[in-house]
């Protein structure tokens, strides 16, 4: 079952890439016109400028700058910043040989490390606790592997306590309120730009105020509009599938939320 599960599972994020989208766009293209489909064929080719638009830095632009548009404050993140800052881990992205081997950490994990202790030095008095739960490279847990980096650039102490068996965001929030000794109500979130609208949303509903310091913005000004419409590009692919994951993951946290609620 756990391998069904995870088939699924790798199968929905599949279809969540442009890249999808256009395998789906010939698909229907060949099956429309063997059949004499009109219609079939008329959305299959607006699925494909589609999914050919949303390759273009102009579609990922508006993507990310939508979803890294600052939240709002509560006026206590001025007035009496939290004591303490927590950190979500944002997994790897290698296999190492050594299960303790800190390379394998994505550059968004070591960019929100990065940010959190920059932040630390900056603000006297304030602790850091990192979430992430267990590695897929079979290693040691996200949270565990970040301290590890952090005590390479030498600010190791800045950690007091970390949550290490969630396996997502919506994880990290309820674990971390059932943190012994608990945590503060009021803490400053620190992880990625565009991951900060959900992660946000997930502490709250597990009961936290927060400040949101968002770390590893992805958005690129740019005024070359008329390159951002015609050339479809890799990174901007990437930034295109990086947002429609994380607005289809806010849209699973409101309905696990509202599931909440009913209960």
């Amino acid at each position: 079952m756990a391998l069904v599960a995870e088939i699924a599972h790798e199968f929905f994020l599949w279809l969540l890439s442009p890249l999808a989208w256009v395998t789906l766009a010939v698909l229907g293209l060949v099956i429309g016109g063997l059949r004499a489909r009109r219609r079939l064929v008329i959305a299959s080719t607006l699925l494909a400028v589609l999914a050919l638009f949303a390759t273009t830095p102009m579609a990922s632009g508006w993507l990310v700058r939508w979803l890294e548009a600052p939240l709002p404050s509560p006026a206590f993140c001025q007035t009496q910043p939290p004591s303490v800052a927590v950190v979500l881990g944002a997994g790897v992205d290698t296999f190492a040989g050594r299960s303790d081997d800190t390379t394998v950490l994505s550059i968004a994990s070591r960019r929100r490390m990065e940010s959190a202790l920059e932040g630390w030095r900056q603000t006297p008095g304030r602790s850091l606790v990192v979430a992430g739960g267990r590695s897929p490279s079979g290693g040691d847990p996200v949270s565990r592997l970040m301290v590890r980096y952090a005590t390479e650039l030498g600010s190791g102490n800045a950690v007091v306590a970390i949550e290490e068996s969630s396996e997502n965001t919506w994880e990290n929030a309820r674990n971390l309120a059932h943190m012994t000794p608990a945590l503060p109500r009021r803490v400053t979130l620190i992880t990625s730009a565009m991951h900060m609208p959900r992660a946000a949303f997930a502490m709250r509903q597990a009961g936290f105020e927060v400040c949101p310091l968002p770390a590893d913005p992805r958005r690129v000004p740019s005024a070359d509009w008329w390159g951002y419409l015609f050339w479809p590009e890799t990174s901007a692919l990437a930034k295109t599938e990086d947002s429609v994951h994380e607005l289809v993951g806010q849209s699973y946290y409101h309905l696990l939320a509202w599931r909440h609620s009913r209960r």
